[in-house]
């Protein structure tokens, strides 16, 4: 389920509709904010504080871009669960190319990747410390 979500994006069609729905909650959220209680009065008749200024309008500028990604997710969640035929991969320009993979290999170590059940045995441990040693050399050859 969370794979679909992470790569997979809503088919253009009902992708404009999660948008138009996303935007009507925003539209509603400005509206509760600026209107409902009464903000937008306050600026028009001079009652606003610096405060509401400084504070205020940023507070509610962020939450509008919070407000309209929780709505298109949760648009995304209800696609995903009632027509997870509707979700289109992502393209292949999105994926990680090779070169990546690899330089995230050096990086990380070959265990990071191959996640396995831990042994009994300390090769866990020495595992650990090889990743150690390569990210000291990494670090090392970036600073140089």
């Amino acid at each position: 389920m969370f794979d679909l979500f992470r790569h997979y994006r809503i088919e253009p069609k009902l992708h404009r509709y999660a948008v138009m729905f996303s935007l009507v909650i925003v539209l509603a959220w400005l509206y509760f904010t600026f209107i409902e209680k009464a903000f937008f009065g306050k600026i028009l008749s001079g009652d606003a504080q610096l405060v509401d200024f400084v504070l205020g309008l940023p507070l509610i500028f962020m939450f509008t871009v919070i407000v309209y990604a929780c709505a298109y997710w949760i648009c995304k969640w209800l696609v995903i669960f009632f027509l997870p035929h509707a979700m289109v991969p992502y393209s292949l320009e999105n994926q990680q190319h090779g070169e990546e993979i690899k330089r995230q290999e050096e990086t990380h170590g070959e265990q990071y990747w191959n996640k396995t059940e831990p042994h009994a045995d300390n090769t866990d441990n020495e595992n650990t410390e090889n990743t150690k040693e390569k990210s000291a050399k990494n670090r090392q050859n970036r600073s140089d």
